[in-house]
């Protein structure tokens, strides 16, 4: 079981790593990141209904409003927001971060203490994935990075106050209900998003492929995730998302990875297998 939940959290990181891709694409292209945000999930809630199999409402309103105003609406406003400002880099780099401020986090929240293993891998894997990112950062304005600190706290919380909803509902139908909830939170702000952009066919063809990947599929097998194996070993394989994309990168576009990646490749993966080493509470 743990370790179905581990590949379901892989799985997520490494579907996650193209949408840094595609948001930072989008954004080049004059994408509204509200529009984006809200269009992503009017696609994928459907999605991600069916693949709970369309599960009643047993109440927990103001917990599901919580989550999918954390999860869904804070965390892709501000992450999408970002990369206007940053690189797909700087974003991703920021979002590992979450690995050990889910830690930090679940310390205060829950009084739930890491081990020194988890706190000593987690800190080895934020480093290989700076190493692996250096070459890559690039910061226009400060407003980037605190858009990315914000999308990552957002997260982090999500991943840590998640587990709530699942004295009611199965991780499937938990997420079902924190999408629509998360889309009704983006509401008021919706008739303000400027969504011309997204009609040209390949804007949407992206769009869709958030929608779907990264977003529906990915978002329910997070939340299997961190019902199966918890928050803390969940954020531990966050650092493994520019491990990803760096080797995606050299396989599929022949891109030359340096020593140095090399290096941070190697300490990220060792980072998360240290982390993952500490059983989570």
């Amino acid at each position: 079981m743990k370790r179905l939940g581990l590949l379901l959290a892989l799985f997520s990181v490494a579907a996650w790593s193209t949408n840094y891709l595609a948001g930072r694409y989008l954004a080049w292209r004059g994408v509204d990141p509200l529009a984006l945000s809200v269009v992503r999930f009017a696609l994928a809630t459907p999605v991600i209904f069916a693949l709970a199999r369309f599960p009643k409402y047993r109440g927990s309103f103001k917990t599901l409003f919580l989550l999918g105003l954390l999860g869904v609406a804070g965390f892709n406003i501000f992450l999408y927001t970002s990369l206007n400002y940053i690189s797909a880099a700087v974003a991703s780099l920021f979002v590992v971060l979450a690995s050990p401020l889910t830690q930090l986090l679940q310390l205060v929240i829950r009084r739930e203490r890491p081990g020194i293993a988890a706190v000593a891998g987690s800190l080895l894997s934020v480093a290989g994935a700076y190493l692996i990112l250096e070459p890559y950062i690039a910061v226009k304005s400060l407003l980037g990075p605190l858009l990315a600190v914000s999308a990552t706290l957002s997260w982090s919380l999500y991943t840590v106050l998640v587990r709530q909803a699942y004295s009611l509902y199965a991780p499937a139908e938990a997420m079902a209900w924190i999408s629509l909830f998360g889309l009704v939170a983006m509401t008021p702000a919706a008739p303000f998003a400027a969504y011309g952009q997204i009609l040209s066919p390949l804007n949407a063809a992206v769009v869709i492929y958030v929608a779907l990947v990264p977003g529906a599929l990915a978002y329910t097998a997070w939340n299997m995730a961190v019902k199966q194996v918890g928050p803390r070993a969940s954020a531990a394989v966050l650092p493994l998302m520019p491990v990803i994309t760096a080797a995606l990168s050299a396989a599929l576009l022949g891109e030359y990875l340096s020593a140095q990646q090399l290096l941070g490749m190697a300490a990220a993966v060792a980072g998360v297998y240290l982390a993952l080493r500490d059983k989570d509470k």
